[in-house]
């Protein structure tokens, strides 16, 4: 519980900046009892091929635990620190085009294996989180929620690490973009669209923006 507070406090705060293992992700059983669970939890199952048309340009960002998200080409990958990093942050970036400093972030937290979906999704309902809804997203279990600023999604692996990804402030026209950076999110070793070398590239942009 003081794990989980501390993390959600960190990332609302970090969302308005202006060798690959594979986990296992938290993921129910290919089994009747499982889409009995399923049906009793109500998950809303989302797949990258009901998106008709990405709001953006995109480049396919790996990142090491082993899961991809398709992020807007144009934005800035922003420097890490290691005060970042002691934090949970794994990668942070920017609209440079935004005049309201549009960004996002997404961070690691070990918030423990006792957690799970449902226990996860009343933390944030019990947190006052907006439009907190239990999902699949081509595959992965989490959580779709909205915080006074920010729209995100959390999910978990089962080592008990949560992954966290924000984007805000929100907007009428910022929604496309998240919804489109949120339904991207697929098993790096699943994902055919992503040859590699985007990510590379990123990585090293972020490195160089490091040194500067």
């Amino acid at each position: 519980m003081k794990n989980w507070k501390k993390a959600m406090a960190m990332l609302c705060t970090a969302a308005m900046i202006t060798g690959v293992s594979a986990p296992v992700w938290a993921e129910a059983e290919a089994s009747e009892e499982t889409e009995t669970a399923a049906e009793a939890t109500e998950i809303t199952e989302l797949t990258s091929d009901m998106l008709q048309e990405a709001a953006y340009e995109g480049s396919w960002l790996t990142f090491e635990p082993g899961f991809d998200l398709y992020v807007p080409s144009n934005w800035n990958v922003l420097e890490v620190t290691d005060e970042d990093q002691e934090n949970g942050v794994m990668f942070q970036a920017l609209d440079p085009d935004s005049e309201e400093g549009v960004n996002m972030v997404v961070t690691a937290t070990d918030v423990g294996t006792e957690y799970d979906l449902d226990s996860m999704a009343q933390e944030l309902i019990d947190a006052e989180y907006i439009d907190v809804e239990k999902v699949s997203i081509n595959g992965i279990y989490g959580v779709s929620f909205e915080t006074e600023n920010t729209y995100g999604i959390a999910f978990l692996d089962d080592q008990g690490i949560m992954y966290n990804v924000q984007i805000g402030p929100k907007s009428e026209e910022l929604q496309p973009t998240a919804e489109t950076l949120f339904i991207s999110l697929t098993k790096t070793e699943e994902n055919t669209a992503n040859t590699g070398d985007v990510a590379e590239e990123t990585t090293e942009a972020a490195d160089e923006e490091a040194a500067n």
